[in-house]
């Protein structure tokens, strides 16, 4: 069947930035459909040619030169259309559907805007038409600042779109590593029966970013690390690293597994707000060796710098999964920008026997920890002690690794999370997106940690830029007799 893919903000920075170069690698790796069209649709006037030059100059930009030819790109080029019209405006919707849609053609309808225009838009598709029962509509975030927001813009879709047809991303679920989650527990049985509170001692989940807000402070300001990381890239990892096993591999249980683990989430109320959560604000310092402003320092030709805002640029909280399988396991959650380097990771650190065997060599016994990262080396690393060679007394113990890469050195990289994603729409695979019912949950979740913010009036603690953040974090999990894994396994 002949498909549509209508890209509604289809000159904009998502689209150049991210989808177009990702609709590329489908078709370097012949996984984009064989009658496919790609529709960019905007409000500004663009002629195809000029259309095509920037799109190729974004990817060129964007993908790795081993990998761009003009083969590819003329075959790639060859599918793609610009169409000008107000995705708002049902006549101008009307006119697009009338020269560029195949009646009976599979479509599917990407919103690149804002979500205070998805109803809109949503509207404008089922009054042309083109609301079909088949038609798959994809939806980016930010899906609101709260519960509340959430469901209103929800409702929104829901009003034209069954839940089967929306596909909600979120580019973490694309990501190799966080899709090996799923393979790392349940393809290795090795794994299973050691998952769970009698041998984890606790779980680390860290995305550090060294960039600071830039040119967009005002839509920072108003969003702050919380809502942007945590409410879903961090939840949705803690997902699928905590989730029951399936009862098979499809949209329908992976979506039912992750929901459970997001409502069985400890509550973080006033009483312990200060106990199990961290806020931060980067101050100026250096980062790669360069001077570096603080938040409040940033310049913004747009937008006025309010000097007394409280908005928080880092944060780290303490969770806890009440469940059988995870109670009692301290999981800690962290994020932030200006900070010392830019990774990404899990760690699952295990429970140390009581009985040591090797004190008389006078060496501290590590215990053994998991390492899954998941940017820039994306692998999976496995500290273990081993004997020290040599003639020495008795055994004497050194920390070593066992590593898994999932690329070496010289290798290029044929794909990425959105072309990973792209890829699902286009086959009808919802399993790595995200549910109504998740993103609800992880809201209501989120929300009552700002509600006991504010409740006890909680500041955000400063922090020097090109370090790993503010001194409460590391007092956060000291708590415990525990500490964070700064890149040093």
């Amino acid at each position: 069947m002949n498909t549509d893919l209508l890209i509604v903000g289809g000159d904009g920075d998502l689209a150049l930035r991210k989808l177009y170069p990702s609709l590329y690698y489908l078709e370097l790796n012949d996984c984009m459909p064989e009658n496919v069209q790609i529709i960019g649709m905007a409000r500004t006037a663009n002629e195809q040619t000029a259309f095509l030059a920037k799109v190729k100059e974004w990817l060129q930009a964007n993908v790795s030169e081993a990998l761009y030819s003009d083969e590819k790109w003329q075959a790639f080029s060859s599918k793609i259309v610009f169409a000008q019209g107000d995705a708002t405006n049902p006549e101008s919707l009307a006119k697009v559907k009338e020269e560029f849609l195949g009646e009976g053609n599979q479509l599917v309808v990407y919103l690149a805007i804002p979500p205070n225009i998805f109803g809109n838009v949503c509207s404008s598709l089922e009054a042309c038409g083109l609301a079909k029962p088949t038609t798959r509509l994809v939806v980016e975030k930010p899906l609101g600042e709260s519960r509340e927001s959430f469901l209103a813009i929800n409702d929104e879709l829901a009003r034209v779109f069954t839940e089967e047809q929306l596909f909600r991303i979120d580019h973490y679920l694309g990501k190799e590593t966080v899709q090996n989650l799923i393979a790392m527990r349940f393809a290795n049985d090795i794994f299973e029966p050691l998952w769970n509170s009698k041998y984890i001692d606790h779980v680390q989940i860290t995305v550090s970013e060294s960039v600071g807000v830039g040119n967009r402070w005002s839509f920072y300001d108003q969003t702050g690390a919380t809502r942007d990381m945590v409410q879903n890239h961090l939840l949705q990892v803690l997902c699928l690293l905590a989730m029951e096993p399936p009862a098979v591999l499809n949209a329908e249980s992976v979506r039912a597994e992750k929901l459970k683990v997001l409502n069985c989430l400890k509550t973080i109320t006033p009483e312990n707000v200060k106990e199990y959560t961290v806020r931060g604000q980067y101050r100026n310092g250096v980062v790669d060796g360069t001077s570096v402003p603080g938040y409040l320092e940033e310049e913004s030709d747009k937008y006025e710098i309010d000097p007394n805002s409280q908005t928080e640029t880092y944060v780290a909280l303490q969770a806890e999964i009440q469940n059988w399988r995870w109670s009692g396991v301290p999981i800690y959650l962290r994020t932030g920008k200006r900070l010392q380097s830019r990774h990404s990771e899990i760690v699952v650190q295990f429970k140390q026997s009581h009985h040591q065997i090797f004190n008389q060599n006078h060496l501290e016994h590590k215990p053994n920890r998991m390492v899954i990262r998941l940017q820039p080396d994306e692998g999976i690393r496995l500290r273990i002690m081993n004997k020290v060679a040599g003639l020495e007394a008795g055994i004497p113990l050194e920390s070593g690794c066992l590593d898994f890469h999932f690329g070496g050195a010289n290798h290029v990289k044929k794909h990425d999370a959105y072309s990973r994603l792209l890829f699902d729409v286009l086959r009808n695979d919802q399993t790595l997106f995200v549910s109504a019912a998740e993103v609800e949950a992880a809201w209501k979740w989120v929300d009552q940690i700002f509600a006991a913010w504010k409740e006890t009036g909680m500041k955000a603690e400063g922090y020097m830029a090109g370090s790993f953040g503010p001194p409460g974090a590391d007092v956060l999990i000291a708590r415990g007799g525990r500490e964070w894994h700064n890149l040093v396994l």
